[in-house]
């Protein structure tokens, strides 16, 4: 059986296209959009529909969308939102089943435009009507010709290859103007408004097998289903970008554990958009550089070489270089010498940066970009050429047509800085096939974003080996929700144990006197923690007593605890304290997890202990994730160079700490229900000699 298209095929390669609002007044938006189909050379049918009649662009415009005497594709609302109901309806009798909503005023206006936008939802799926919008200017396909936002379009935006998914339509526009003053190409944009029917997935599903579509950009406020945007990136080796806006910390109002705290939302969006290879930008001028870096051949290493007519901008490619982290090539003595015989008056020691400011033979420029390219020690170039128009003009042009062909042909990305005035490289980013930037630091930038792009590691969404008694965790998962309430310490413990996280020896003592027995069975010096359903954090009540080292110490401690308690938090149900030996040595980390509504569990792990959240020196991974994620995890940590054994230190077990990482993965992966957990600290000793936690936290999702 044919595998049907995808619903927006229809949407983007219409035959007839209905536009529905349209009137003779010079200030009707809908007559825009006609005027956009006419002047993009839109080649199928259009149909103008408004209620007053009249004609347009020598067409007639019907009164109804019923009127019109042919199949139609695609219709485009453009109405006042209290009709927009009855005309949906109408595009349902006529058998339209691709509908674009530009109209505003629905759930972004308030209660009663979140009903009318329900209303919409209905009415649709009871036609079978897919539908874009509401609240959006439509989409675009360039080579189609096909434009219906209500906004007036250059038609001379090139066709190219890259699209655009967005949420708001005014950010589209500034993207499109962007690609047309950088002469770069548009494939097809969609603005997808409310996202009420086709949402942002939708649309990277259809452009990632859109043949036409080379880069993705997207803009969002918002993220409709996480783990399917982080399925379909990693499913495409095309490049996505994503302007994600609207940064929120919702997460940190109802945080009742230290991973929630840490894991805010914008957070685990940076490190869920990472995961699935795809870039994130936060300002224009960042998705200029991409956008024109990713038309280049990979950036597979970090070694770049720097060409310069001008000793000055050779320096000043030099410093950047050094403040973006990519390292000057070291290149061989013998083909600077050969270099040096073309100065004139040989003054100039060559090097990287190579400054050529005494050499005018642009012959010879190329000869030396393209052995310096063919280096293995080469992993890009900038090249910074300063003429003035007229002498110089034609020949910079096929130099800078060179350089291209020469980055295609080596592999290696080569961005050209041209210094000169500002027409001349407005009319080269519209005539050279290859991206031309204003300033050596842009070059430079572009090449470390492009490097940056190419060594992230997207790992598979695999669930890590490792122990895991399932049966014994739902066991108590099961008593919690029968008493209902979240697991109590001990409780934490076990569970995190049954999935291989070692964990301290610990007792429960309901009175004193256990307490002091359970102290003298594990070994002085001792640790008591108060055990109460309603207290989460310990340490600030006064509920931890550490370093006892008596008999009496244990009972003094005790009683402390429980008037602390009292005092702190009356009425609270306390089952007794949990003894603990006092572990010395090692460092302190955490180990949790939170689950986020969008992309499920985020598993968190960094530096631990009582100050996590003054530090705030954690990274974050999508659960689930294979082991290389996991050790990827503590590279990224500032704590990292601590582990490793830092000046004669002795370094930490990060083996073992890796393995409490998966199997946190593991638990959350298997028990979606643990909504938060924390494991701090964990205390991670010497190399070879393990890790154990010392506390757990856990929290279940309430029942429905």
């Amino acid at each position: 059986m044919a595998t049907p298209p995808h619903p927006l095929q229809t949407f983007f390669n219409p035959e007839t296209v209905a536009v529905v609002g349209v009137s003779e007044k010079p200030d009707n938006l809908g007559r825009v959009i006609s005027g956009n189909l006419h002047s993009f050379g839109f080649n199928g049918i259009v149909y103008e529909v408004g209620p007053d009649g009249g004609t347009i662009y020598g067409r007639r415009i019907y009164r109804a969308v019923s009127d019109i005497p042919d199949r139609v594709d695609l219709a485009v609302l453009l109405v006042p939102a209290r009709v927009v109901p009855e005309v949906l309806t109408e595009c349902g009798r006529k058998g339209i089943r691709h509908v674009i909503i530009e109209t505003a005023g629905f759930s972004e206006s308030g209660p009663d435009g979140a009903l009318r936008e329900q209303e919409v939802a209905a009415i649709a799926a009871e036609n079978d009507i897919r539908f874009v919008g509401p609240n959006c200017i439509g989409l675009v396909n360039r080579h189609a010709g096909l434009s219906t936002a209500f906004v007036t379009l250059d038609p001379l935006l090139k066709e190219g290859g890259t699209s655009v998914i967005t949420q708001s339509g005014g950010v589209g526009i500034s993207i499109l103007n962007m690609l047309a003053s950088e002469g770069g190409g548009l494939a097809k944009m969609i603005s997808v408004g409310n996202k009420v029917d086709i949402d942002e997935n939708d649309a990277l599903e259809y452009l990632i097998d859109d043949p036409e579509t080379e880069i993705i950009t997207m803009y969002l406020e918002g993220i409709q289903d996480g783990r399917r945007l982080m399925s379909l990136a990693r499913s495409t080796d095309k490049p996505i970008l994503i302007h994600k806006s609207n940064i929120g910390e919702a997460a940190r109002g109802i945080a009742s554990s230290h991973t929630a705290a840490l894991s805010a939302d914008d957070a685990v969006v940076d490190a869920a958009l990472r995961q699935a290879g795809i870039a994130r930008f936060r300002d224009s001028e960042t998705l200029v550089h991409y956008l024109k870096a990713l038309t280049l051949p990979p950036m597979r290493g970090n070694r770049v070489a720097v060409l310069s007519r001008s000793g000055g901008h050779a320096v000043i490619a030099a410093d950047a270089c050094e403040l973006q982290g990519l390292q000057l090539a070291e290149l061989p003595r013998e083909f600077l010498d050969e270099a040096q015989t073309h100065l004139r008056a040989n003054v100039i020691s060559l090097t990287n940066p190579m400054d050529l400011g005494d050499l005018f033979d642009l012959d010879v420029y190329e000869r030396l970009a393209e052995g310096t390219l063919k280096m293995d020690g080469v992993d890009g170039m900038v090249f910074m050429h300063t003429y003035m128009v007229g002498p110089d003009g034609d020949r910079s042009q096929r130099l800078f047509e060179r350089l291209h062909e020469l980055s295609v042909e080596t592999g290696k990305p080569v961005a050209v800085h041209a210094d000169t005035v500002a027409s001349e490289v407005s009319r080269l980013k519209q005539v050279l096939p290859g991206p031309v930037f204003q300033e050596p630091s842009d070059a430079v930038r572009a090449l470390s974003l492009l490097r940056d792009y190419w060594k992230v590691e997207v790992p598979a969404p695999v669930r890590p080996d490792g122990p895991a008694d399932a049966a014994a965790v739902r066991a108590i998962l099961d008593t919690c929700r029968r008493e209902g309430r979240n697991p109590l310490l001990q409780e934490s413990m076990a569970i995190a144990s049954a999935y291989g996280v070692p964990v301290i020896a610990s007792r429960l003592a309901a009175t004193e006197d256990e307490a002091v027995a359970a102290a003298l069975e594990l070994g002085l010096p001792a640790v008591l923690k108060v055990i109460s359903p309603e207290i989460s954090h310990k340490s600030d009540l006064g509920g931890v007593q550490l370093s006892i080292r008596s008999e009496e110490g244990v009972r003094t401690a005790y009683g402390e605890i429980m008037e602390a308690v009292a005092a702190g938090a009356p009425g609270s149900h306390v089952a007794g304290v949990l003894v603990q030996p006092m572990l010395r040595g090692g460092r302190d980390l955490i180990v949790g997890a939170r689950l986020d509504p969008n992309f499920g569990h985020a598993v968190v792990a960094g530096m631990g202990g009582v100050f996590v959240e003054v530090f705030r020196d954690v990274a974050i991974r999508i659960a689930p994730f294979p082991k290389s994620a996991a050790a990827a995890m503590l590279r990224e940590l500032k704590v990292w160079p601590v582990l490793e054994g830092v000046r004669g230190q002795e370094a930490s077990d990060v083996d073992a700490l890796i393995d409490a990482i998966l199997a946190v993965a593991r638990l959350v992966t298997d028990f979606p229900e643990i909504v938060e957990l924390d494991l701090n600290p964990i205390r991670v000793m010497a190399s070879g000699k393990g890790c154990l936690a010392l506390d757990a936290r856990m929290n279940l999702a309430p029942l429905s």
